[in-house]
């Protein structure tokens, strides 16, 4: 199974997970980050053999992305174009190959849960990168409804964040929303893996997935991703 990380974001310990991880979404300045730490994790992506991957998101670096903004469409998709002309200025430099594009945060759940988002998402895929594989949730309005010939489109779970029965994630505000043991972890990702997920009630759910992700700003997410390796390299 798949495994991505988001990385690039200013935390320690990014080289430490890279030997654990299949591909890693980059932060793209918005949110965190920036053209030279870009460079950085794309060039330890390299040494470990690591498929790169844009990770663009509101420009609220205060919020870490994580709070919907209010923007002028004009203004967002200026935004979004800046961010991912500047990753694959970094790739090229680098030599490198973006695989993917993952939105971060409050992007990310605006683009899978509102149409008129993930319509705005799409046009400035098309138009700085339209064959590139993108990375959404489950249950987005992105793989539902939008998905294209010229567009690979992917959906992702969490390995570290609790489910709801609707498969929609427990908001990072509520009690247990975060899954911080390894172990748990493991399990989630071992269940994953069947199409499976187990929600904060308890009960079992089919899930589609085609990649797995883990936090690297969560705690113990070195030991999630080692745990998660220790068994995804053993099927």
């Amino acid at each position: 199974m798949d495994v991505n990380c988001d990385l690039g974001e200013g935390i320690a310990h990014d080289r430490l997970i890279m030997p654990y991880i299949n591909r890693c979404n980059i932060a793209c300045g918005a949110h965190a980050g920036s053209k030279d730490l870009i460079i950085k994790t794309i060039q330890m992506a390299q040494e470990y053999g690591v498929d790169i991957g844009a990770h663009p998101s509101y420009p609220d670096r205060e919020n870490f992305g994580r709070i919907s903004m209010i923007m002028d469409v004009k203004e967002l998709k200026q935004s979004l174009q800046h961010q991912l002309e500047m990753f694959l200025e970094a790739a090229e430099l680098c030599g490198a190959k973006m695989s993917h594009v993952k939105p971060h945060g409050a992007l990310y759940h605006d683009v899978a849960n509102k149409p008129e988002m993930a319509l705005v998402f799409l046009e400035v895929i098309d138009e700085v990168c339209p064959e590139i594989l993108l990375i959404t949730s489950v249950n987005s309005v992105l793989f539902n409804s939008f998905t294209r010939p010229n567009h690979l489109i992917w959906p992702e779970s969490f390995i570290d964040r609790r489910y709801r029965s609707d498969l929609t994630l427990v908001p990072r505000q509520e009690h247990n929303s975060i899954i911080h043991d390894p172990k748990i972890a493991q399990q989630q990702f071992l269940n994953l893996r069947e199409g499976r997920v187990q929600s904060i009630e308890g009960s079992l759910h089919a899930i589609q997935t085609m990649t797995c992700c883990i936090h690297s700003d969560h705690p113990n997410s070195l030991e999630i991703a080692k745990a998660v390796s220790a068994v995804n390299r053993s099927q």
